[in-house]
């Protein structure tokens, strides 16, 4: 009894192809193969069927009549195929666009910008999509998931994903004005309370206060109850209300410290893990994702440039964190 399945679509992709053109090297050129390929997978398909499709003649290449008509019907179900996936990439691309990013990235950074693609797309320079963020800490599973695009705080190096890095995470203390007026010297900051942040998975091998005295060549304070948040937008809000100086990311801490409600006493960073733009790379095919990317990356490239240029936010030190022991 005959095979019911479908023949390899390959091979029914040649065949549509040489089809047109009567020309297994016009075919070729089109599919990006060898035009001994494409008799190779034309012969399997008249294999399959039983039936001869083309009459190969010494400098030419005719249809026989079963293979007009079955060139008819293929190509038509390639039109149909074609007009599916259109109307489905369309209607995905002007449905919503779903990104997973840590609490701290989406609150602290994040939001401030989108006002900025959102007035892009208003004046037509972007297609019209919404965009809904989600925000965790836990790494989100873009292969099992409706998320179309994570911001990740790591190390790169994501098995099966495109990856880009955005910048890396400087970590620095920050105060209130008010604060910084009565810590002249590093050593002074053991006098007042310290805020720390300890995110989900923090190791030995991130930022602490030991590590960031060790850099700025001061001994470690004795032993002190340090409150600790494992939410980097918590420990920011403590700091905001200056109940101590939090040793945070800059990349959460830039525009409080631009709009003057927070500034950095010392410009001595440690240098820890990096944000990333990730998703599946077929979703870069989409358009509102690759719109949703160029405009993250250039996003990111300005608030690069702000670090090397503003005084208030570049470093004049800037230590790797991982090199550094907990003790000076």
């Amino acid at each position: 009894m005959r095979d019911s399945r479908l023949p390899a679509l390959n091979g029914l992709k040649a065949f549509e192809v040489a089809a047109r053109h009567l020309s297994f090297k016009q075919a070729a050129d089109e599919l990006f193969i060898t035009p001994a390929a494409v008799s190779h997978r034309i012969r399997a398909l008249e294999d399959w069927l039983g039936v001869k499709l083309f009459n190969r003649l010494t400098r030419s290449l005719e249809l026989t009549k079963e293979g007009e008509a079955y060139a008819a019907l293929v190509q038509e179900g390639f039109a149909i195929l074609t007009r599916a996936s259109d109307e489905l990439r369309r209607s995905s691309d002007a449905g919503e666009l779903v990104i997973s990013a840590t609490m701290s990235f989406a609150s602290n950074w994040l939001n401030t910008r989108l006002p900025g693609l959102q007035d892009a797309q208003n004046q037509g320079r972007h297609e019209n999509f919404t965009v809904r963020i989600e925000g965790s800490d836990q790494p989100a599973d873009l292969n099992r998931s409706n998320i179309d695009i994570a911001i990740r705080y790591g190390e790169g190096g994501y098995e099966d994903l495109h990856s880009e890095m955005l910048f890396p995470d400087l970590i620095t203390p920050v105060c209130t004005p008010e604060l910084a007026a009565k810590i002249p010297q590093p050593a002074d900051i053991a006098k007042l309370p310290r805020i720390d942040y300890r995110w989900s998975g923090f190791g030995p091998r991130d930022p602490s206060w030991e590590k960031w005295f060790h850099a700025a060549g001061v001994e470690t304070p004795g032993p002190e109850t340090v409150p600790s948040f494992s939410d980097e937008h918590m420990a920011l809000g403590q700091t905001l209300a200056g109940r101590g100086i939090g040793l945070l990311g800059i990349v959460a801490a830039a525009e409080p410290i631009l709009q003057g409600k927070l500034v950095r006493p010392f410009p001595i960073a440690l240098e820890n893990r990096a944000y990333y733009f990730v998703c599946q790379s077929h979703s870069l095919r989409r358009r509102k994702v690759g719109i949703f990317r160029d405009w993250l990356k250039a996003e990111a490239a300005r608030f690069d440039a702000l670090l090397a240029e503003d005084p208030r936010l570049k470093f004049e030190s800037i230590v790797r964190a991982e090199h550094l022991t907990e003790e000076p």
